[in-house]
């Protein structure tokens, strides 16, 4: 399987250049707290639209911890409206602010990845997908499961067409193991394949680069 796994990146490393993929991620510092605003804002949307929402967030507000602890819900709303689910994410971000104490992401950073993943699983707006990218942002052994990497994995046939979300991640560090600790290069290729060839509706299977490594491609 690591051998399967190192071809699959083989050949994305070919075909996608990561650099001109849109990663909201990629668009604040390596400060913790920071990634952690910018993974909230990227759930349930596109990396362009949470982009947008972000640099609206830097402009009017801020996204300091003690920015936003000044600002009213309202207004954060407002500044992330461009992300989708604005409210929603707007209490997450404002609750996220009131609960961290300083430091503590970086504390958590030093942990186990196992405990690491539990803490961050008690903060407000934070599930198991957040808590992975982040993670795997500085080079934890884990990864994130969001909808492109899910999808890939079950039609390439590398986790079952059942399997939840626990399932999919522990499949993808083992088929991926060649490239532990950089997790997070394997989550953006997987995405950057969803993104190009893998859609949801309509998938590219023709022009695909692991076409003949998918079980997906072929049955179609």
């Amino acid at each position: 399987m690591n051998n399967y796994g190192e071809e699959i990146i083989k050949r994305l490393e070919k075909a996608i250049d990561l650099s001109k993929e849109l990663f909201v991620v990629d668009y604040v510092s390596n400060d913790p707290f920071e990634k952690i605003i910018a993974i909230i804002l990227s759930q349930n949307t596109s990396d362009k639209n949470a982009i947008k929402a972000l640099e609206n967030l830097k402009n009017k507000i801020g996204i300091s911890r003690e920015s936003l602890l000044k600002a009213s819900v309202e207004s954060i709303e407002e500044a992330i409206k461009p992300g989708g689910l604005y409210r929603e994410k707007a209490r997450r971000i404002k609750a996220l602010a009131e609960y961290i104490s300083d430091r503590v992401l970086e504390e958590i950073l030093k942990m186990p990845v196992e405990k690491a993943r539990k803490e961050l699983l008690k903060f407000p707006g934070i599930g198991k997908k957040t808590a992975d990218v982040f993670l795997a942002l500085y080079g934890k052994e884990t990864i994130g499961v969001d909808t492109h990497a899910a999808r890939v994995a079950k039609r390439l046939g590398i986790a079952p067409p059942n399997a939840d979300y626990e399932g999919i991640r522990k499949v993808l560090m083992k088929v991926f193991s060649s490239r532990s600790g950089n997790y997070d290069i394997v989550h953006r290729f997987l995405i950057a394949l969803g993104r190009r060839w893998c859609r949801a509706n309509k998938p590219a299977c023709s022009q695909c680069p692991l076409r003949d490594l998918c079980s997906y491609s072929k049955k179609s």
